[in-house]
């Protein structure tokens, strides 16, 4: 992230919004918001010593609620730009960070800011959101405080974490001497979402592993459906942990139960391999939580125009032979947000996004197959069908009621020609003139005698 910034041809927009795209493969107008931080980004300089002197303090979202931040705040510590933003939601006006900052970057009068650029191609990389599981109340998430998530306990085993790298019940702050893992909350559901979330398994795999090396006479407990662990070298890990103490449990958690006096939880499960019902007392749970289309995945189906898959991710032309390509040439998606992936696979992905923009932008022209619909205009009644049926959107019916067809968004496929009441639109060299001719020609064709004495030679022939 730091070589990102400090480059030359790079231009970071952070605590930005992209509202307007529009143009065309090449030369594509968008339109950014720069929201306004009330810090001026160019005196400051990221000391954070305006955080420490803000009275307001509500739950910390880089910390997933585990922990406090001020009104006034930076991130993260390794946040690129490091520089403070006010929640003004919170603020309360006190100005006391603007008394205690030495270089004066505090600027109550920002305004939002609207910036025009000029891109030739993009790269949609707008990641995940956790499931929603505070919506949900599932396993009775947000009613017991020793409930949590694996990214809250992600950010408790990180060492610059709200717990410096130790494990606390949030109800007592004790350590736990027992914790129940559950997979796929959330995911492989008919009530959440039906798709794999893919990484769950091996974080939580990596979670116990390092609460067993901080830990080592903790006693950990997996409840899974299936453990997948795909990729290079993950089966082989999963077999590590099995013989560390680790106890996997094949089955599903049917309740949670916290007992009032001692504020342990009680689990009731059905073990598939035994065939019986199970009941383990624990001092916390984990919930493995699934993926979900980040926020900004869904306005750029709106801003952009990309399309979607059942789960609500961006979809690509065809998942194995062009993985990163959508229905817009020179839009290009990569990583989460075209579906749940680990990180390897989230890097490879945005290699071969950036390989793409890179070929399409080296070349002064751009290519474009001439096999493509138009519309005879004397026919066209502005139906409007032709418009709702293209999934490229390169159809639209203007104001003089007649569809006009985007060149460089028609793929050929055809299905406008095929629902065109008026027959007003034909493909390119593929008209139903030509097609007419053919066939006449066909029927033109003179055969010999013995050929139409003899109809067998005609079909052999």
């Amino acid at each position: 992230m730091v070589n990102a910034s400090k480059h030359p041809n790079i231009t970071i927009f952070s605590y930005s919004d992209v509202i307007q795209f529009k143009g065309i493969p090449g030369n594509y107008e968008v339109k950014i918001r720069k929201n306004p931080r009330y810090v001026n980004e160019k005196k400051c300089t990221g000391c954070g010593l305006c955080t420490t002197k803000c009275p307001i303090k509500v739950p910390d979202e880089f910390n997933r609620g585990i922990g406090e931040r001020g009104a006034i705040y930076i991130s993260f510590p390794q946040a690129v730009p490091k520089l403070a933003v006010i929640d003004r939601d919170v603020c309360i006006d006190c100005k006391n960070c603007q008394r205690t900052c030495p270089a004066e970057a505090i600027d109550f009068d920002q305004k939002p800011e609207y910036i025009d650029i000029k891109v030739g191609a993009v790269i949609i990389a707008t990641g995940w959101d956790e499931y929603p599981i505070m919506e949900t109340n599932e396993y009775n998430y947000g009613f017991y405080p020793d409930v949590i998530t694996q990214i809250e306990l992600e950010r408790m085993l990180s060492p610059i974490g709200p717990t410096g790298g130790h494990v606390y019940r949030i109800s007592d702050g004790k350590t736990p001497e027992r914790i129940a893992m559950i997979q796929c909350v959330g995911s492989r559901s008919l009530k959440g979402n039906e798709y794999c979330s893919a990484v769950c398994c091996n974080v939580a795999l990596k979670n116990a592993q390092l609460l067993k090396q901080e830990y080592p006479d903790m006693e950990i407990f997996i409840f899974y459906i299936d453990i997948r662990t795909t990729d290079k070298g993950n089966e082989e890990y999963y077999r590590k942990i099995r013989k560390t103490g680790i106890i996997l449990i094949r089955g599903k958690v049917g309740e949670i139960r916290e007992d009032p006096e001692t504020k342990k939880l009680k689990l009731r499960a059905y073990e598939t391999l035994l065939d019986e019902v199970i009941n383990v007392d624990v001092d916390m749970v984990v919930l493995s939580t699934g993926m979900n289309p980040s926020k900004g995945t869904a306005e750029m189906i709106d801003i952009i125009g990309v399309g979607k898959g059942p789960g609500g991710f961006l979809s690509e032309i065809h998942g194995c032979l062009k993985p990163q390509e959508t229905k817009n040439l020179g839009i290009y998606i990569c990583g989460c947000a075209a579906g749940p992936k680990n990180i390897p696979y989230s890097v490879s992905t945005a290699l071969a996004a950036s390989s793409k923009v890179s070929t399409l932008l080296s070349k002064d022209t751009i290519s474009q197959e001439l096999i493509i619909a138009e519309v005879d205009e004397t026919l066209c009644m502005g139906c409007h069908r032709c418009e709702k049926i293209c999934e490229f959107q390169a159809i639209s019916v203007g104001e003089r009621e007649i569809a006009q067809v985007d060149d460089l968004k028609c793929k050929g496929c055809g299905v406008c020609v095929t629902v065109c009441p008026a027959r007003a639109i034909d493909l390119k060299y593929y008209r139903d003139k030509q097609f007419e001719q053919e066939f006449k020609g066909i029927g033109e064709i003179e055969v010999p005698i013995e050929m139409a004495e003899n109809p067998q030679k005609i079909v052999e022939n």
